[in-house]
């Protein structure tokens, strides 16, 4: 188990507040929360990026389109 100091800025303390009063949840649940949604954001970004690629890779769209042909074009996809 790691422990850390985080220093606020007053924005990020008021919502830190915000979040502690309104949601009746300790500081820990609440920056667990938080770095899982931050671990969900950057792979769901690392997700989106990697289907972007795909979206153009020629190969693959081929594979696509064979496979799609092999198995009759509207049962496939």
């Amino acid at each position: 188990m790691t422990t850390f100091t985080v220093r606020l800025n007053s924005e990020a303390e008021a919502k830190l507040s915000a979040l502690l009063e309104e949601g009746g949840r300790s500081r820990n649940a609440v920056i667990h929360d938080a770095i899982d949604l931050a671990w969900q954001h950057h792979r769901l970004e690392q997700v989106r990026i990697e289907s972007a690629a795909l979206l153009h890779d020629e190969e693959d769209r081929a594979e696509i389109g064979a496979a799609r042909s092999a198995m009759g074009a509207g049962d496939a996809w």
